[in-house]
């Protein structure tokens, strides 16, 4: 599957609506403002001593999803527990969280709001777990960084594919906090994950006449069948 590590790199930040509930995307929206690149960004070498910290950070990100999905030996649960340090040391998932499941967010209770970042989590695991038992040797490198903000980078990447197809470019948006960087954002193609994300949840939710349960009990629900999933294949 030529797309595999995309695929894998992207679930990371997100898990789409559609491995939970069968529909089509909301409306596109606009948008959020720092959510995708407004130019190219500024090239850099790919001498990693010559890279800013932002593209340093993401591609030591690259090479450690490379390195997990290549590594055979290792048991689902010891994968599992790879990538689940992986989304928390380089994701800011309580951030993404709260863009994707947009103005619900403000209307939900407290345990609500805890409930679905649990439930986020999972998925997210699940979906990046299944999309990397298809890698088939694609290449990661940075290939560009530049500053947006005081605490904002844009750090271009590209993956290659084993088919020699042309490579597929990556923009990652990176947040500092407190000297920590953490991804916010992943462009693919220049298409926000987190917008796509945020579209699809908020249908579910439109759907269900503005009731954020409903998305929570299609989140258990794939949660559920998940666990039942990783039963059968580890009797």
């Amino acid at each position: 599957m030529r797309l595999s590590l995309i695929a894998a790199i992207s679930a990371l930040l997100i898990t789409s609506a559609s491995d939970i509930y069968s529909l089509p995307s909301a409306a596109a929206e606009t948008a959020p403002p720092s959510s995708a690149p407004s130019a190219p960004a500024a090239a850099t070498n790919a001498d990693p001593s010559q890279q800013t910290p932002a593209a340093q950070f993401i591609q030591n990100l690259g090479n450690q999803a490379i390195t997990i999905m290549a590594d055979k030996s290792l048991s689902p649960d010891q994968r599992t527990q790879k990538y689940r340090n992986i989304l928390h040391n380089s994701f800011d998932m309580p951030t993404i969280g709260h863009f994707v499941l947009a103005r619900a967010w403000n209307t939900a209770t407290p345990d609500q709001q805890n409930e679905f970042m649990k439930l986020f989590e999972q998925l997210v695991l699940k979906t990046y777990g299944d999309r990397l038992n298809f890698y088939s040797g694609e290449g990661f490198q940075v290939k560009s960084s530049r500053q947006e903000s005081d605490k904002d980078s844009i750090v271009g990447s590209e993956i290659s594919h084993s088919d020699g197809s042309s490579p597929t470019k990556v923009d990652w948006r990176i947040r500092q906090e407190s000297g920590k960087l953490a991804v916010i954002d992943v462009i693919i193609e220049g298409v926000s994950q987190s917008v796509t994300q945020r579209d699809e949840y908020a249908a579910i939710i439109q759907r269900n006449g503005g009731n954020i349960n409903a998305l929570l009990d299609l989140m258990r629900q794939r949660t559920q069948e998940t666990k039942q999933d990783t039963v059968s294949q580890n009797p």
